[in-house]
């Protein structure tokens, strides 16, 4: 499964391993801060491609992280959000992957732990 790691740029997780849903082949990202960089090292130390999505600004302007999230979605399988429930462009992922009933597993900022996070 393509699953795609996406999150609030105020968010860094240590243990990924403990949200993952079984059956990922491969992890996509949006080549962000936060949690996309998360996603990128535990694909990396762990073996599994990444296809990372980065916003196109010449094509789409200040528009490009959105389009960026829109492609993200229509790309991945499922996706794992970590939202700190502030992040207006993690918002419209979830959105956008209800719009295209995408599942999505959603983790917000309350119910990590501290050992996810150091």
């Amino acid at each position: 499964m393509k699953l795609a790691v996406v999150g609030s740029r105020t968010l860094t997780v240590v243990h990924l391993e403990r949200f993952l849903p079984e059956g990922v082949t491969e992890i996509v990202s949006g080549g962000a801060l936060g949690i996309d960089r998360c996603a990128a090292a535990y694909a990396a130390a762990h073996g599994l491609p990444i296809t990372e999505f980065l916003p196109d600004y010449r094509r789409f302007g200040r528009g490009a992280p959105l389009k960026r999230n829109e492609e993200i979605v229509a790309y991945a399988d499922a996706v794992l959000v970590f939202w700190d429930k502030l992040s207006r462009g993690t918002a419209f992922v979830i959105d956008a992957c209800k719009k295209a009933q995408k599942p999505v597993y959603l983790v917000t900022a309350d119910m990590l732990k501290e050992t996810d996070t150091t």
